[in-house]
């Protein structure tokens, strides 16, 4: 068990376990439904009517069904049935016909290799323990020539890597990893992929919305804002704290990554 600087006891939580208590917050949240990561991933993927698109941790759908309006068939994986279940309302209720959802997990894709031209990730790799695996499992079921594009939150740099885990997995304790850029790059090569593109893309999250989203506590969100208060300097520089005139955090900046591989 982990526990923070006043012992507050932080429990290891499932990505599965959280997310299913989670889910019809995920189904109606505008960050995740539309927030600024999924125009500048249409823009790199450049979608095509003959694609087949693979979305991975798809959570409520959101990206899966973006995808689908521009391909010829989209496949959303979760390992949270409760997030695929307001998935399946969402593609009924859009009446989106060329997009279904099955239960999987990204480091183990349940299906036959090199059968996707395009495969998606949006705001979930930061939750993969085997990242390694996973970027393994999405080579294998791309088909030649076809593209991978991600987009997660990152550490803005080495300097704040540490504090920003603890920040996240204060908050959500499915989180594993924020990583910098190096990190991501570093692990691409190593999967085989070739870093063709990619984008920054800042979030400012309300930071009231964003303990609400997650389901915390009242001691949660009170280690938070004693997190916030004591942050030091570069960290208030790189995420753009921002505080109320009695000290308590009103609102953060999120940096997410967007990139194209090959």
């Amino acid at each position: 068990m982990l526990t923070d600087r006043t012992g507050f006891l932080m429990t290891p939580r499932s990505s599965k376990d959280q997310f299913n208590a989670n889910a019809d917050k995920y189904a109606i949240s505008d960050v995740h439904r539309a927030g600024p990561s999924l125009p500048v991933l249409l823009q790199l993927a450049q979608p095509v009517q003959s694609d087949v698109c693979l979305d991975v941790a798809t959570g409520t759908g959101h990206t899966a069904l973006a995808v689908a309006r521009f391909v010829s068939k989209t496949i959303g994986i979760d390992i949270a049935p409760k997030m695929l279940e307001q998935a399946r309302r969402l593609v009924a209720e859009q009446a989106v016909s060329n997009c279904v959802f099955m239960e999987g997990s990204a480091e183990e894709i349940p299906l036959a290799g090199a059968q996707f031209t395009l495969v998606t990730a949006r705001h979930a790799p930061h939750h993969f323990h085997h990242v390694g695996r996973f970027l393994s499992e999405v080579r294998r079921v791309l088909a030649p020539q076809g593209r991978f594009l991600m987009a997660d939150q990152i550490s803005a740099s080495a300097e704040v890597f540490d504090w920003v885990n603890y920040w996240e997995r204060t908050r959500d304790p499915s989180h594993f990893m924020q990583r910098t850029v190096e990190q991501w790059r570093e692990e691409a090569t190593k999967a085989g992929f070739s870093w063709v593109e990619h984008s920054f893309v800042p979030y400012r999250l309300e930071f009231d919305w964003w303990v609400e989203q997650a389901g915390c506590t009242e001691p949660v969100v009170s280690s938070l804002v004693e997190h916030a208060a004591q942050a030091p300097q570069p960290v208030r520089d790189l995420l753009n704290l921002e505080f109320d005139s009695t000290g308590r955090v009103l609102a953060f900046q999120e940096p997410m990554l967007v990139v194209r591989l090959e």
